[in-house]
């Protein structure tokens, strides 16, 4: 089986983290639903899953033998039919994911068959033609770059569509602590319990990362956790690290504090990697960590923040010393003159 997603991260726009019971509001999605909360270690919630019926084609990747590239439309195309999962994710009252997701499985009918039957199934797409699951993964991690992505499935609009849901509730100010920007991580997952657990993680530009992994047997609703935990770790990797190069780092103390005290306030709590990863997909942080080593890279840009806001607080208040003693000398006095 394969398993295919999307998943879009940004701030919040308001200025301050949602209370429990605000971020249980705002991600009610459907009515009649069950919202999902979990305080520890982070706040988090999650918004009853939506299901959205497809009818469309998923790109196949080029044949080992062939001289295509991955986003050449001549490799091909296989229909899909079914529906696809989403939802909307809040960490920290803050951090906000649309989230997209498929099982994508070979039919065992030769044509397309009613709604009924595809209905049955929910977040599953049966394929009509030959099934090849490397390919089919392969294909659609590039998806976006092929010619004839108009007629592919679009999981970054569903993925959007749940973000617009959350959105359209009037209880934001639109006043964000931080200006940042969005990231968008596609994944794919292959179930196959006679292949060694792996996994690719890669930057496909400024805000587009792509995951790839090979699983033993594991439920899909899982795997689109697991690869949420990772977007959102991520977002907090690429928002902090952009925040420090605008700091202006050993120029203007006073410039350094105000860009970098609001990641002190809203940001740096929330790393808490791998808590919404379940055992069976363990592995994938495991090989993370090891390289490209996400951890020890927060760690050593969250102790940079911190010892230039200790450093920025330390020269102001040095400056403010130094004002204080050039005006009592020129008062005439270390006290100063007063009148009444």
């Amino acid at each position: 089986m394969l398993i295919v997603g999307e998943i879009h991260t940004a701030l919040l726009p308001h200025s301050r983290p949602l209370t429990p019971e605000e971020a249980r509001a705002a991600l009610s999605l459907a009515v009649g639903e069950t919202v999902v909360q979990w305080a520890r270690p982070v706040p988090h919630t999650a918004s009853p899953a939506l299901l959205h019926g497809v009818d469309c084609r998923l790109p196949l990747g080029p044949k080992p033998d062939s001289h295509h590239t991955d986003e050449d439309d001549r490799n091909g195309s296989l229909r899909a039919v079914g529906s696809v999962a989403s939802r909307a994710v809040l960490t920290g009252g803050q951090l906000l994911q649309g989230s997209a997701w498929a099982a994508v499985t070979p039919s065992q009918h030769p044509r397309r068959m009613p709604w009924s039957y595809y209905l049955a199934k929910p977040g599953t797409l049966e394929t009509i033609g030959r099934f090849d699951a490397p390919r089919l993964a392969e294909g659609y991690l590039v998806a976006e770059n092929r010619p004839d992505r108009a007629k592919l499935l679009d999981t970054a609009a569903v993925a959007r569509h749940s973000i617009h849901d959350v959105l359209a509730r009037p209880m934001f100010d639109q006043r964000p602590p931080i200006k940042t920007g969005s990231t968008r991580l596609r994944w794919a997952a292959i179930t196959d319990p006679g292949q060694p657990a792996a996994v690719a993680f890669r930057l496909a530009g400024n805000n587009r990362r792509r995951l790839r992994m090979v699983t033993g047997p594991v439920d899909p609703e899982q795997v689109a956790a697991a690869a949420e935990d990772l977007a959102v770790h991520d977002w907090l990797l690429t928002a902090v690290a952009a925040r420090v190069a605008l700091a202006k780092i050993g120029e203007d103390s006073r410039h350094t504090l105000r860009t970098l005290r609001p990641v002190v306030d809203h940001l740096l709590h929330l790393w808490s990697a791998g808590a919404r990863t379940s055992t069976d997909l363990e592995f994938m942080w495991d090989a993370l960590e090891r390289r490209p080593g996400l951890t020890r890279q927060w760690t050593t840009m969250t102790e940079r923040v911190r010892s230039q806001i200790d450093y920025g607080a330390a020269d102001l208040a040095a400056q403010i010393l130094d004002l204080m003693e050039h005006r009592q000398r020129q008062s005439g006095g270390p006290g100063g003159v007063f009148h009444r």
